[in-house]
């Protein structure tokens, strides 16, 4: 699962580069609002992988938050 939250990462963020750049360069503002989402989301992704997991930990442990 942990390769497949990275990788889900690492496209978003490809994909929001590329679209932000296609609207830098050639439509103004309109990729913009495509391109932006997606790169939070992609970064949203890898830094946040190991979340879920070290919740499951904690609470198969008996730690509460």
């Amino acid at each position: 699962m942990q390769s497949q939250i990275t990788w889900g990462g690492i496209l978003f963020l490809a994909a929001g580069l590329v679209l932000t750049l296609i609207s830098v360069t050639v439509i103004p503002l309109f990729f913009l609002f495509y391109g932006i989402p997606l790169l939070v989301i992609g970064v949203a992704l890898i830094i946040f992988r190991r979340r879920e997991e070290i919740i499951e930990e904690a609470a198969d442990r008996g730690y509460k938050e």
